[in-house]
């Protein structure tokens, strides 16, 4: 009997649960054997470990132990961004990088559009009032706003900012978006969704929802001229990377009324510093970098790993290749 293909999982510790750990030791495919490698592990140990490995999965962290990965035939990645990653260098190896093929779509999304609504409505002020015995009533509905019949402005439109534009829809918002590599007509047509130039999605949009990934052409991305082409009636959410967006002049267009609200899931430095000035702002809604994490996530992740891995042990194309 041949001996089984070598699969390493190589991952940060405090951000893989055990019962996830105790999922990927389950679903291993026949014929594929699986080693745990969490970052801590000594460098000794983890060399020898991607020796012998034909496939590495990835959360987290770089990878730079090109010169023993010499039988590796796929770098799966199970977050959607690679940007840690030196594609150079996996090009130069000869290893191909897939991402998560969109498992974590529908949970970013999800929680992009809850960020909008909890901007609107206003939600942790009204939560922690009235967890502090504060009835505030409706001291607060003329600065509140729905989701209903506003222009949805969606920057990025892969996977997840086409999942935003679906969910949209339902609340009866306009959809519309800006991409470098705008998708087919039929696609446009499916989700209602029309594409503008950056400067006109800025200048007439209600949200401006951001989806791109992380790369020179987009870091900083939304900086101060950004934010001044936006209404100042209009809200900004990320769910991207968080340097992205330039979070100093974020900071600055909500002193100075440029914009009128905030739904903020990533920062430029994360952990982000106690003393962050996005921080108790009744307009500004934050949460730290779990936009793409729920249990149903993982359970995609795993799937679409193992998936991938026997694609390729089969002579395939990996799916969901960025490098």
């Amino acid at each position: 009997m041949a001996d089984a293909e070598r699969i390493v999982f190589l991952y940060e510790e405090p951000r893989v649960p055990d019962l996830i750990v105790e999922t990927f030791t389950a679903q291993v495919p026949n014929g594929f054997a699986l080693d745990f490698c969490p970052l801590h592990t000594p460098d000794d140990r983890r060399r020898a470990l991607v020796a012998k490995a034909g496939y590495l999965v990835a959360y987290g962290g770089a990878f730079n132990d090109f010169d023993v990965a010499g039988s590796v035939k796929l770098f799966q990645v199970l977050s959607a961004g690679f940007d840690r990653l030196d594609m150079g260098a996996f090009k130069e190896a000869g290893i191909p990088v897939a991402n998560n093929g969109g498992a974590n779509a529908p949970t970013v999304a999800e929680h992009a559009v809850m960020l909008m609504l909890s901007v609107f409505r206003k939600l942790p002020l009204h939560h922690a009032a009235l967890a502090n015995g504060d009835w505030l009533g409706h001291k607060n509905v003329l600065n509140m706003r729905e989701l209903h019949g506003k222009q949805v402005g969606i920057v990025g439109f892969g996977r997840i900012g086409r999942e935003v534009a679906r969910i949209v829809n339902g609340f009866l918002a306009k959809p519309v978006y800006f991409d470098v590599r705008p998708p087919s007509e039929e696609v446009e047509k499916e989700l209602s969704a029309s594409r503008l130039s950056l400067d006109d999605l800025l200048a007439t949009s209600d949200v401006v929802s951001v989806h791109t990934p992380l790369n020179d052409a987009t870091r900083k991305l939304m900086n101060r001229d950004a934010f001044a082409r936006m209404k100042a009636s209009a809200i900004y959410v990320t769910t991207a990377r968080g340097a992205v967006t330039d979070e100093a002049a974020l900071i600055e267009a909500l002193d100075n009324g440029a914009i009128a609200g905030a739904g903020v899931d990533v920062f430029e430095r994360e952990p982000t510093v106690a003393d962050n000035a996005l921080f108790n702002r009744d307009n500004v809604v934050v949460t730290p970098h779990i936009a793409g994490s729920t249990l149903d996530t993982w359970y995609r992740r795993i799937e679409f790993a193992f998936s991938n891995i026997q694609r390729v042990a089969g002579g395939k194309e990996p799916l969901a290749r960025v490098g």
